[in-house]
Protein backbone atom coordinates (compact mmCIF):
# COMPACT_ATOMS: atom_id res chain seq x y z
CA UNK A 1 0.00 0.00 0.00
CA UNK A 2 3.08 2.51 0.75
CA UNK A 3 4.45 1.28 -2.62
CA UNK A 4 1.58 2.32 -4.26
CA UNK A 5 0.78 5.21 -2.59
CA UNK A 6 4.20 6.63 -3.30
CA UNK A 7 4.15 5.88 -7.12
CA UNK A 8 0.58 7.40 -7.03
CA UNK A 9 2.56 10.34 -5.75
CA UNK A 10 5.31 10.10 -8.58
CA UNK A 11 2.57 9.86 -11.37
CA UNK A 12 0.93 13.33 -9.96
CA UNK A 13 3.99 15.19 -9.82
CA UNK A 14 4.96 14.19 -13.08
CA UNK A 15 1.36 15.49 -14.25
CA UNK A 16 1.36 18.24 -12.40
CA UNK A 17 4.84 18.88 -13.78
CA UNK A 18 3.76 18.18 -17.78
CA UNK A 19 0.72 20.61 -17.19
CA UNK A 20 2.40 23.43 -16.19
CA UNK A 21 4.44 23.66 -18.96
CA UNK A 22 3.40 26.33 -21.47
CA UNK A 23 0.82 25.37 -23.88
CA UNK A 24 -1.21 27.34 -25.68
CA UNK A 25 -4.57 25.23 -25.33
CA UNK A 26 -3.96 24.92 -21.97
CA UNK A 27 -3.84 28.94 -21.41
CA UNK A 28 -6.24 29.74 -23.18
CA UNK A 29 -9.11 28.72 -20.80
CA UNK A 30 -7.73 30.85 -18.08
CA UNK A 31 -7.53 34.01 -20.54
CA UNK A 32 -10.66 35.62 -20.90
CA UNK A 33 -9.87 37.72 -23.89
CA UNK A 34 -8.42 34.50 -25.94
CA UNK A 35 -11.65 32.90 -24.67
CA UNK A 36 -13.62 36.08 -26.30
CA UNK A 37 -11.30 35.61 -29.51
CA UNK A 38 -12.04 31.77 -29.45
CA UNK A 39 -15.80 31.78 -29.12
CA UNK A 40 -16.84 35.36 -31.32
CA UNK A 41 -20.40 36.50 -29.66
CA UNK A 42 -23.10 35.63 -32.44
CA UNK A 43 -26.05 38.36 -32.91
CA UNK A 44 -29.03 37.70 -32.02
CA UNK A 45 -28.50 33.83 -31.64
CA UNK A 46 -27.79 31.31 -28.25
CA UNK A 47 -25.15 29.19 -28.79
CA UNK A 48 -25.58 25.20 -28.20
CA UNK A 49 -23.15 23.16 -26.63
CA UNK A 50 -24.16 19.76 -27.11
CA UNK A 51 -22.90 16.16 -24.98
CA UNK A 52 -22.52 12.96 -26.67
CA UNK A 53 -23.26 10.70 -23.94
CA UNK A 54 -24.78 11.21 -20.48
CA UNK A 55 -23.17 8.79 -18.35
CA UNK A 56 -21.38 9.78 -15.05
CA UNK A 57 -18.88 11.84 -16.66
CA UNK A 58 -21.48 13.50 -19.06
CA UNK A 59 -23.57 14.63 -16.51
CA UNK A 60 -20.91 16.06 -14.21
CA UNK A 61 -19.96 18.02 -17.31
CA UNK A 62 -23.20 19.06 -17.86
CA UNK A 63 -23.53 20.10 -14.49
CA UNK A 64 -20.42 21.91 -14.35
CA UNK A 65 -21.04 24.24 -17.23
CA UNK A 66 -24.56 25.40 -15.89
CA UNK A 67 -23.08 26.63 -13.00
CA UNK A 68 -20.43 28.43 -14.78
CA UNK A 69 -23.46 29.54 -17.11
CA UNK A 70 -25.79 30.45 -13.71
CA UNK A 71 -22.47 32.20 -12.04
CA UNK A 72 -22.12 34.41 -15.07
CA UNK A 73 -25.46 35.62 -15.85
CA UNK A 74 -25.27 33.90 -18.99
CA UNK A 75 -27.90 30.99 -19.02
CA UNK A 76 -29.91 32.20 -21.06
CA UNK A 77 -26.96 32.48 -23.92
CA UNK A 78 -26.34 28.72 -23.94
CA UNK A 79 -28.14 25.56 -24.58
CA UNK A 80 -26.86 22.44 -23.46
CA UNK A 81 -28.23 19.29 -25.09
CA UNK A 82 -27.12 15.58 -23.70
CA UNK A 83 -27.67 12.34 -25.84
CA UNK A 84 -28.53 9.68 -23.81
CA UNK A 85 -28.77 6.58 -25.38
CA UNK A 86 -30.41 4.60 -22.55
CA UNK A 87 -33.90 5.07 -21.45
CA UNK A 88 -32.93 6.55 -18.05
CA UNK A 89 -31.10 9.69 -17.64
CA UNK A 90 -27.71 9.15 -15.81
CA UNK A 91 -26.84 7.10 -12.82
CA UNK A 92 -24.19 5.88 -10.60
CA UNK A 93 -22.70 3.23 -12.78
CA UNK A 94 -19.89 2.29 -10.04
CA UNK A 95 -22.87 1.16 -8.02
CA UNK A 96 -24.70 -0.62 -10.21
CA UNK A 97 -24.67 -3.83 -8.42
CA UNK A 98 -26.16 -2.09 -5.46
CA UNK A 99 -29.28 -2.43 -7.71
CA UNK A 100 -30.05 -5.59 -6.09
CA UNK A 101 -30.74 -4.41 -3.12
CA UNK A 102 -33.52 -1.99 -3.79
CA UNK A 103 -34.46 -2.69 -7.12
CA UNK A 104 -35.13 1.01 -7.45
CA UNK A 105 -33.16 2.93 -10.30
CA UNK A 106 -33.98 6.25 -8.04
CA UNK A 107 -31.05 4.61 -6.06
CA UNK A 108 -28.67 5.02 -8.37
CA UNK A 109 -29.95 7.90 -9.95
CA UNK A 110 -27.43 11.32 -10.54
CA UNK A 111 -30.09 13.78 -11.97
CA UNK A 112 -33.29 12.98 -9.07
CA UNK A 113 -36.25 10.46 -8.97
CA UNK A 114 -37.27 8.94 -12.65
CA UNK A 115 -40.83 8.45 -10.85
CA UNK A 116 -42.23 11.93 -12.95
CA UNK A 117 -39.66 11.63 -16.33
CA UNK A 118 -36.90 9.49 -17.31
CA UNK A 119 -35.10 12.09 -17.61
CA UNK A 120 -34.83 12.95 -13.82
CA UNK A 121 -35.62 15.83 -11.66
CA UNK A 122 -32.52 17.65 -12.55
CA UNK A 123 -33.51 18.37 -15.70
CA UNK A 124 -37.55 18.29 -15.42
CA UNK A 125 -36.40 21.57 -13.27
CA UNK A 126 -37.34 24.97 -14.45
CA UNK A 127 -34.03 26.12 -13.05
CA UNK A 128 -32.72 25.37 -15.90
CA UNK A 129 -34.20 25.27 -19.07
CA UNK A 130 -31.10 25.61 -20.92
CA UNK A 131 -30.21 22.48 -20.16
CA UNK A 132 -32.02 19.06 -21.62
CA UNK A 133 -31.27 15.36 -22.45
CA UNK A 134 -33.03 13.48 -25.15
CA UNK A 135 -33.57 10.03 -23.33
CA UNK A 136 -33.99 7.05 -25.63
CA UNK A 137 -31.82 9.07 -28.11
CA UNK A 138 -28.53 7.77 -29.93
CA UNK A 139 -26.52 10.09 -31.38
CA UNK A 140 -25.61 8.27 -34.91
CA UNK A 141 -23.42 10.69 -36.32
CA UNK A 142 -20.81 13.80 -35.83
CA UNK A 143 -20.10 16.14 -38.73
CA UNK A 144 -17.56 18.32 -38.09
CA UNK A 145 -17.76 20.61 -41.27
CA UNK A 146 -21.72 21.37 -40.94
CA UNK A 147 -21.19 21.21 -36.90
CA UNK A 148 -23.62 18.75 -36.27
CA UNK A 149 -24.63 15.33 -34.53
CA UNK A 150 -27.01 12.98 -36.06
CA UNK A 151 -29.94 11.21 -34.46
CA UNK A 152 -31.17 9.07 -36.57
CA UNK A 153 -32.72 11.38 -39.53
CA UNK A 154 -32.77 14.60 -37.37
CA UNK A 155 -29.79 16.94 -37.41
CA UNK A 156 -28.77 18.93 -34.32
CA UNK A 157 -26.44 22.33 -34.87
CA UNK A 158 -23.91 22.78 -32.07
CA UNK A 159 -20.92 25.12 -31.45
CA UNK A 160 -19.34 22.96 -29.71
CA UNK A 161 -19.64 19.19 -29.37
CA UNK A 162 -18.13 16.99 -26.52
CA UNK A 163 -17.64 13.16 -26.56
CA UNK A 164 -18.65 11.64 -23.61
CA UNK A 165 -19.63 8.16 -24.91
CA UNK A 166 -18.09 6.13 -22.72
CA UNK A 167 -17.32 2.08 -23.60
CA UNK A 168 -19.25 -0.97 -24.49
CA UNK A 169 -18.92 -4.39 -22.64
CA UNK A 170 -16.31 -6.48 -24.77
CA UNK A 171 -18.17 -9.95 -25.90
CA UNK A 172 -15.83 -12.84 -27.20
CA UNK A 173 -16.78 -14.58 -30.20
CA UNK A 174 -17.97 -17.35 -28.49
CA UNK A 175 -20.74 -19.26 -30.47
CA UNK A 176 -23.65 -19.14 -28.83
CA UNK A 177 -23.55 -15.49 -27.10
CA UNK A 178 -26.63 -14.50 -28.65
CA UNK A 179 -28.35 -17.25 -27.52
CA UNK A 180 -31.59 -16.01 -24.91
CA UNK A 181 -29.96 -16.40 -21.58
CA UNK A 182 -26.65 -14.75 -22.36
CA UNK A 183 -26.21 -11.32 -20.82
CA UNK A 184 -23.93 -8.05 -20.36
CA UNK A 185 -23.73 -6.90 -17.22
CA UNK A 186 -23.05 -3.22 -17.69
CA UNK A 187 -26.68 -0.99 -17.60
CA UNK A 188 -29.95 -1.46 -15.10
CA UNK A 189 -31.59 -2.37 -18.48
CA UNK A 190 -29.37 -5.46 -18.27
CA UNK A 191 -30.05 -6.50 -14.36
CA UNK A 192 -33.87 -5.80 -14.88
CA UNK A 193 -33.76 -8.30 -17.73
CA UNK A 194 -31.32 -10.56 -16.17
CA UNK A 195 -33.93 -11.07 -13.24
CA UNK A 196 -36.71 -11.32 -15.66
CA UNK A 197 -35.48 -14.01 -17.18
CA UNK A 198 -34.61 -16.37 -14.37
CA UNK A 199 -37.85 -15.41 -12.45
CA UNK A 200 -40.11 -16.39 -15.80
CA UNK A 201 -37.63 -19.78 -16.28
CA UNK A 202 -36.70 -20.77 -13.17
CA UNK A 203 -32.46 -21.08 -13.68
CA UNK A 204 -30.94 -22.49 -10.88
CA UNK A 205 -27.46 -22.27 -12.13
CA UNK A 206 -25.74 -19.56 -13.65
CA UNK A 207 -22.05 -18.88 -15.33
CA UNK A 208 -20.04 -15.43 -14.83
CA UNK A 209 -16.98 -15.10 -17.69
CA UNK A 210 -14.65 -13.29 -16.87
CA UNK A 211 -12.90 -13.01 -13.19
CA UNK A 212 -12.30 -9.24 -13.09
CA UNK A 213 -13.46 -6.94 -10.60
CA UNK A 214 -16.91 -6.94 -12.23
CA UNK A 215 -17.27 -10.24 -12.86
CA UNK A 216 -16.83 -10.98 -9.14
CA UNK A 217 -19.47 -8.50 -7.92
CA UNK A 218 -21.73 -10.51 -10.81
CA UNK A 219 -21.16 -13.84 -9.51
CA UNK A 220 -21.88 -12.43 -6.13
CA UNK A 221 -25.25 -10.56 -7.15
CA UNK A 222 -25.68 -14.39 -9.14
CA UNK A 223 -25.64 -15.93 -5.96
CA UNK A 224 -27.56 -13.97 -4.19
CA UNK A 225 -30.37 -14.49 -6.72
CA UNK A 226 -30.26 -17.75 -5.32
CA UNK A 227 -28.44 -19.63 -8.58
CA UNK A 228 -25.16 -21.90 -8.23
CA UNK A 229 -22.95 -19.85 -9.66
CA UNK A 230 -19.34 -20.61 -11.73
CA UNK A 231 -17.06 -17.81 -12.21
CA UNK A 232 -14.79 -18.93 -15.24
CA UNK A 233 -11.69 -16.72 -15.68
CA UNK A 234 -9.59 -17.29 -18.96
CA UNK A 235 -6.62 -16.87 -17.09
CA UNK A 236 -4.93 -18.63 -14.47
CA UNK A 237 -5.59 -16.60 -11.49
CA UNK A 238 -8.44 -13.82 -10.94
CA UNK A 239 -7.86 -9.99 -10.90
CA UNK A 240 -4.87 -10.87 -12.97
CA UNK A 241 -3.93 -7.08 -13.48
CA UNK A 242 -4.53 -6.50 -10.05
CA UNK A 243 -3.36 -9.41 -7.43
CA UNK A 244 -0.58 -11.81 -7.54
CA UNK A 245 -0.86 -15.88 -6.96
CA UNK A 246 -0.62 -14.70 -2.96
CA UNK A 247 -3.59 -12.32 -3.92
CA UNK A 248 -5.18 -15.57 -5.87
CA UNK A 249 -5.13 -17.50 -3.56
CA UNK A 250 -6.74 -15.72 -0.68
CA UNK A 251 -9.51 -14.34 -2.52
CA UNK A 252 -10.26 -17.90 -3.93
CA UNK A 253 -10.74 -18.96 -0.17
CA UNK A 254 -13.13 -16.12 0.33
CA UNK A 255 -15.18 -16.33 -2.42
CA UNK A 256 -15.18 -20.11 -2.35
CA UNK A 257 -16.25 -20.06 1.19
CA UNK A 258 -19.48 -17.55 0.18
CA UNK A 259 -20.19 -20.39 -2.11
CA UNK A 260 -19.33 -19.94 -5.49
CA UNK A 261 -17.02 -22.34 -7.71
CA UNK A 262 -13.98 -20.68 -9.44
CA UNK A 263 -12.62 -22.24 -12.79
CA UNK A 264 -9.19 -20.95 -13.59
CA UNK A 265 -7.85 -21.49 -17.48
CA UNK A 266 -10.66 -22.22 -18.48
CA UNK A 267 -11.11 -22.26 -21.99
CA UNK A 268 -14.73 -21.58 -23.12
CA UNK A 269 -15.77 -23.57 -26.26
CA UNK A 270 -19.43 -22.78 -26.79
CA UNK A 271 -22.53 -21.55 -25.63
CA UNK A 272 -24.87 -24.59 -26.37
CA UNK A 273 -28.69 -24.40 -26.54
CA UNK A 274 -31.53 -26.82 -25.25
CA UNK A 275 -34.21 -27.86 -26.91
CA UNK A 276 -36.17 -24.30 -27.28
CA UNK A 277 -33.28 -22.46 -28.02
CA UNK A 278 -32.18 -21.11 -24.69
CA UNK A 279 -28.66 -21.44 -23.21
CA UNK A 280 -28.01 -24.63 -21.57
CA UNK A 281 -24.62 -25.68 -21.23
CA UNK A 282 -21.19 -24.14 -21.46
CA UNK A 283 -18.66 -26.24 -23.04
CA UNK A 284 -14.79 -25.95 -23.77
CA UNK A 285 -11.83 -26.44 -25.37
CA UNK A 286 -9.17 -28.03 -23.18
CA UNK A 287 -9.71 -32.34 -22.41
CA UNK A 288 -10.89 -33.33 -19.06
CA UNK A 289 -13.00 -30.20 -18.22
CA UNK A 290 -16.89 -31.39 -18.29
CA UNK A 291 -19.74 -29.34 -19.69
CA UNK A 292 -21.08 -27.14 -17.39
CA UNK A 293 -25.34 -27.02 -17.23
CA UNK A 294 -26.35 -23.39 -16.86
CA UNK A 295 -29.58 -21.95 -17.45
CA UNK A 296 -27.58 -17.76 -17.28
CA UNK A 297 -24.88 -16.85 -18.76
CA UNK A 298 -23.11 -13.42 -17.61
CA UNK A 299 -19.80 -11.84 -20.11
CA UNK A 300 -17.92 -9.56 -18.26
CA UNK A 301 -14.93 -9.75 -19.92
CA UNK A 302 -13.75 -6.07 -20.02
CA UNK A 303 -14.82 -3.24 -22.01
CA UNK A 304 -13.99 -1.12 -25.75
CA UNK A 305 -13.93 2.00 -26.14
CA UNK A 306 -17.64 3.82 -27.60
CA UNK A 307 -15.61 5.79 -30.84
CA UNK A 308 -18.22 5.10 -33.47
CA UNK A 309 -19.81 8.24 -33.70
CA UNK A 310 -16.58 10.13 -33.81
CA UNK A 311 -14.04 7.90 -36.25
CA UNK A 312 -15.42 9.33 -39.54
CA UNK A 313 -15.39 12.74 -37.99
CA UNK A 314 -11.90 12.84 -36.08
CA UNK A 315 -8.97 10.99 -35.41
CA UNK A 316 -9.26 7.36 -33.67
CA UNK A 317 -6.76 5.07 -32.69
CA UNK A 318 -6.19 2.06 -34.68
CA UNK A 319 -7.00 0.24 -31.68
CA UNK A 320 -9.83 2.17 -30.64
CA UNK A 321 -10.96 5.31 -29.17
CA UNK A 322 -10.66 9.18 -29.91
CA UNK A 323 -6.84 10.90 -30.04
CA UNK A 324 -6.76 13.87 -28.17
CA UNK A 325 -4.49 16.79 -27.03
CA UNK A 326 -3.64 17.47 -23.34
CA UNK A 327 -6.77 19.62 -23.02
CA UNK A 328 -8.88 16.94 -24.28
CA UNK A 329 -9.19 18.25 -27.68
CA UNK A 330 -9.58 16.47 -30.56
CA UNK A 331 -8.99 16.88 -34.30
CA UNK A 332 -11.23 19.25 -34.34
CA UNK A 333 -10.98 22.36 -32.78
CA UNK A 334 -14.60 22.31 -31.91
CA UNK A 335 -14.84 19.16 -30.73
Amino acid sequence: GVAAAGEKQRIVQRSVVKTRQPHHELQIYDDSQQRAQQFPPKQNARRTQVVVGNGMVGQRLVELCADKLAERGASDQVDIVSFCEERLAAYNRVRLTSWFETRDADDLSLVGSYKDAPQGEWYASEERPNCKVRVGDLATGLDVDEKTVACGDELVKYDKCVLATGSYPFVPPIPGKDLPGVFVYRTIDDLEALVAYQKAHGVTTAAVIGGGLLGLEAAKAMHDLGMKTHILEYAPILMCRQIDQGGHDALVGMVEDLGLEVHCDARTKAFEADADGKVSKVTFEADGWEDLDVGIVVVSAGIRPRDEVARDAVECHERGGVVVSDTLQTSDKDV
